[in-house]
C-alpha cells in the first residue's frame, strides 16, 4: 500500500510539474529543451513506475509517429523493418524463398511460386498451405508479420512447413534464401483484341522502373510492332520522384518541364534530358484515387503537355515531396521538405488539416465532382471502375474460386488458353459450393453469373498458365482500358490521316 500511495504522489506531482512548464519558464529558456526535459522525465517515470514490462523500442518508435502526426500525414519514422522494406523496394530485390501468399480465413495458401526461385525448386506449387514457419503457426499470423519471417538474408535459411492436400502429414522444407526481384512492372501486353496497342501496368516507382519500363516498351514496339500505348497507374502509390521523371521524360522532348519543387530549403525544376524516345506514339494513362505522388507526377506531365489522355477518376492528391534522413538502429525519417508543382504551376497537395477527412477520401462518393476539394489530378475522361458484387467479394476472399479453379484443372488436364465458363462449369461450380458447404444467395448468384463466369476463367487461366494470363483476360471487361483503347485507335486513325496528306504533297 505505501509503494502504490507514493506512485500515486509522484505521478500527482510530475503532472502538476508538466502543467507548470507551460507558463513563463518557456518563454525564458530555450522551449525545444524544455520539451525534451519533460520527455526523459515522463519516459524515467514510466520506467520506474509503469506496473507491466514494456517494449522500449517500440515505445520510443510510437513517440516519434506521434510527434510526425502532427506535422503532416506523410512525414513517417522508418523501424528497421520499414526501412528495409523501402529499400527492397527501391532496389528492386529483396532475399526470400519467392512465394506469393494470400491468407483465406485462417489459412496462409500459396498462390504461386516464381520460377527459377528456391520455392519453386523445392517442388511448392500452388495452393500449399503453410502452417508453419521456423516452428510458428502461421494462422495468427498477419500477412505482414509472414513477410518479414520469410524474407532474411541472402543465403540464410528458413524451415516451413507445407499442408497438401491428399498427404496427411505437413511436409517439412528448409529452404536457403536468394535474391527475388521485386519488379515494378506487373504487366506488359499486347492488348487483347487490339495488336496495335500495349498495356503497361506501374506497380510502383522504384530504382528500376525506367529500365524495366523501357525493356518492356521495347519488346512490345521491336516484337509485336505497338503503335500506342496505355500506361495503367491505377492504385500506384508513388515512390522515387527519379523514377517519375524518368518515365515522364520518356514521353516529353528535352527541355519540357516536368514538375518543380518549391521548399524553405528547396528549389527545383526536373526537366526532361533526352529526345528520341518515344514522344511521338500516342499514349493514354489510367488513374484512379489509389493513384498518388509519383504516379501523378507522371500524369499531370503528360497531361499539361498534351502528350497523353488520361482516364479514370481524380487520383489521391498528394504534393508533398519527402527527404529521407538515415538514422541510428537501421532506421530513418522520411520529412516533408516541399511541395511539388506540375508543369502548370498547380499543387495537386489537398487540404489535410482535417486528417480524417484527407485519410477517407477513399469512400467519398462525391470526390470526383467536389469542386470544394482542390488538389489531385482530374482525368481527361471519367470512367469508373467497375464495382465488384458483395457475394464475389466473399468468394474471393475465402479464396472460393482459387480451390474450384485448382480441383478443374486437376480433373482437366486438357485445358487451353481458350477454356470458358460454359452453363457446364457454372453447374460444377454450384455442385462445389454446396459439397463444400458454402452458403450464397440464388437470385443474386443469378444476378451476377456473368461476373462469377469471368472469375472462374481469371483463376483457371492464373492457375493453370500464368498471373499474366489471368491479368490480360481482366483486360477485356477493363472499362477504364477499353476507353482508353478506343481512345488511341482515334489518335492512330488521325495520325494515319495526317501521314497520307503529308505524303500527298510531297512531289
Amino acid at each position: 500500500m505505501k509503494r502504490a500511495g507514493w506512485s500515486l504522489i509522484f505521478v500527482f506531482a510530475l503532472s502538476c510539474f508538466l502543467i507548470s512548464q507551460t507558463g513563463d519558464s518557456i518563454d525564458k529558456k530555450d522551449p525545444w529543451e524544455d520539451q525534451l526535459r519533460k520527455y526523459a522525465q515522463v519516459y524515467a517515470a514510466i520506467k520506474e513506475y509503469y506496473p507491466k514490462k514494456f517494449d522500449r523500442q517500440k515505445l520510443f518508435f510510437a513517440s516519434i509517429d506521434g510527434l510526425l502526426k502532427e506535422l503532416d500525414p506523410h512525414s513517417y519514422f522508418l523501424d528497421p523493418v520499414s526501412q528495409r522494406s523501402m529499400n527492397e523496394e527501391q532496389q528492386g530485390n529483396y532475399y526470400g524463398i519467392g512465394t506469393r501468399v494470400a491468407k483465406y480465413e485462417d489459412r496462409l495458401t500459396v498462390t504461386a511460386a516464381q520460377k527459377g526461385t528456391p520455392a519453386y525448386e523445392m517442388g511448392i506449387r500452388a495452393g500449399d498451405v503453410i502452417v508453419s514457419i521456423d516452428g510458428h503457426e502461421t494462422k495468427d499470423l498477419s500477412l505482414n508479420q509472414v513477410m518479414i519471417k520469410l524474407r532474411g538474408a541472402k543465403d540464410t535459411y528458413v524451415n516451413i512447413g507445407i499442408a497438401r492436400e491428399g498427404i496427411e502429414a505437413p511436409i517439412s522444407f528448409r529452404i536457403k534464401r536468394a535474391e527475388i526481384p521485386l519488379d515494378s512492372i506487373s504487366l506488359a501486353v499486347v492488348y487483347p483484341e487490339e495488336p496495335r496497342i500495349g498495356y503497361i501496368n506501374i506497380r510502383t516507382f522504384g530504382g528500376t522502373t525506367a529500365k524495366e519500363f523501357k525493356e518492356k516498351t521495347d519488346e512490345l514496339i521491336n516484337k509485336h510492332h505497338i503503335k500506342a500505348v496505355i500506361i495503367d497507374l491505377r492504385g500506384n502509390a508513388g515512390g522515387s520522384l527519379y523514377a517519375a521523371v524518368d518515365i515522364a521524360d520518356f514521353f516529353l522532348p528535352a527541355g519540357t518541364v516536368i514538375v518543380s519543387l518549391k521548399g524553405k530549403h528547396l528549389k527545383q525544376n526536373f526537366i526532361a534530358r533526352k529526345d528520341n524516345q518515344y514522344e511521338d506514339m500516342p499514349a493514354a494513362v489510367l488513374i484512379n484515387r489509389g493513384s498518388a505522388s509519383a504516379s501523378e507526377i507522371v500524369a499531370s506531365a503528360l497531361q499539361d503537355h498534351k502528350k497523353a489522355i488520361i482516364i479514370g477518376t481524380r487520383s489521391w492528391g498528394k504534393g508533398l515531396v519527402q527527404t529521407v534522413h538515415r538514422l541510428a538502429l537501421s532506421s530513418s525519417l522520411a520529412l516533408t521538405t516541399a511541395k511539388y508543382y506540375t508543369p502548370a504551376n498547380k499543387c495537386l497537395q489537398r487540404d489535410y488539416r482535417k486528417q480524417d477527412d484527407y485519410l477517407s477520401i477513399l469512400y467519398y462518393k462525391d470526390y470526383d465532382n467536389d469542386q470544394a476539394i482542390k488538389g489531385g489530378v482530374t482525368p481527361d475522361i471519367h470512367v469508373e471502375g467497375e464495382t465488384i458484387p458483395a457475394m464475389l467479394v466473399k468468394f474471393i476472399s475465402n479464396g472460393v474460386f482459387f480451390k474450384f479453379s485448382r480441383e478443374l484443372i486437376v480433373g482437366n488436364p486438357g485445358i487451353t488458353e481458350n477454356f470458358s465458363a460454359d452453363d457446364t462449369i457454372i453447374e460444377k461450380f454450384k455442385t462445389f459450393l454446396k459439397e463444400n458447404n458454402i452458403a450464397y444467395n440464388a437470385e443474386e448468384f443469378k444476378k451476377y453469373i456473368k461476373d462469377v463466369g469471368s472469375e472462374i476463367e481469371r483463376d483457371v487461366l492464373t492457375n493453370k498458365f500464368s498471373a499474366e494470363k489471368g491479368m490480360t483476360f481482366l483486360l477485356k471487361s477493363d472499362p477504364a482500358a477499353r476507353k482508353a483503347v478506343e481512345q488511341l485507335r482515334l489518335a492512330l486513325k488521325k495520325e494515319a490521316k495526317e501521314k497520307g496528306a503529308a505524303n500527298g504533297k510531297k512531289p
